[in-house]
């Protein structure tokens, strides 16, 4: 009995002895941890506490150099000229006094007002020029569209961009009888040609026309003037006012019927 007990007593009181064991080991091991962290803390302190002590320095040796040596490496070099200005004295500025930068919007503003009144200008004497050039040109002066003047020489070649009645008006009010004959003929030879009885072309000849007007029923009294008409101006005989009045009514009677 006593032997059963102590075996199982045994193991029991072994385990125990064995905690308090490890017990006692690790408050050692704690204790020793920390002595050692305040041993360090300790000498950690009193290294930096400890003034650093540079070594001395050398002592720097000059070497003089000789005077022919230094003008030679120098090469002559004055400097004793080269003497620093002194300093400019700038004027304070006021600080109520406005500031000094440049009016880009004036200066467009007042740009835009002279090139305007140029424009006013220049204007105004196109405007003048046009009035005193319509002035001073003849007021019977004609142009036809390809800029050429319509004068009594090229009548011809221009008849249906001028007014013949003005140069008929002229050529009675000058008694020139053979002129007014001939303006009768470029009338009758305009309006045939607005009424498409003949095709009109200053290439072509009176014979041209006589042939287009043969089939029309004004085609007789058309060749009649027209013989009237080359007999006066290109026969160079004179023509009185009598003869002028019996060929008249011929020339006004065709244009009154075409």
């Amino acid at each position: 009995m006593k032997n059963i007990l102590f075996l199982f007593l045994f193991p029991l009181a072994l385990s125990a002895q064995i905690e308090e064991t490890l017990e006692d080991t690790l408050q050692e091991i704690e204790m020793a941890a920390d002595t050692a962290y305040l041993e360090e803390e300790i000498v950690e302190e009193e290294f930096v506490r400890e003034p650093y002590n540079a070594p001395p320095l050398a002592p720097l040796a000059l070497r003089e150099v000789p005077a022919d040596k230094w003008d030679k490496a120098s090469g002559g070099m004055d400097y004793s000229k080269d003497v620093p200005k002194p300093p400019i004295e700038r004027k304070k500025r006021d600080p109520n006094e406005p500031s000094p930068s440049f009016d880009w919007t004036g200066l467009t503003q007042g740009l835009g007002v002279l090139l305007q009144m140029l424009a006013v200008i220049f204007a105004l004497g196109v405007i003048g020029y046009g009035i005193y050039w319509m002035m001073q040109a003849p007021r019977n002066r004609t142009i036809s569209r390809d800029g050429t003047e319509i004068t009594l020489a090229n009548l011809d070649e221009y008849i249906h961009e001028t007014d013949l009645e003005r140069f008929l008006r002229e050529a009675l009010a000058a008694a020139n009888w053979p002129l007014a004959v001939r303006l009768y003929f470029l009338q009758t030879i305009k309006q045939l040609s607005e009424k498409e009885a003949i095709v009109w072309s200053k290439e072509k000849t009176n014979r041209d026309y006589l042939r287009e007007m043969r089939g029309h029923r004004l085609g007789p009294q058309f060749r009649d003037v027209t013989r009237q008409y080359e007999r006066v101006w290109y026969g160079n005989q004179p023509l009185a006012a009598e003869e002028f009045a019996r060929l008249e009514p011929e020339f006004k009677g065709l244009l009154g019927e075409i």
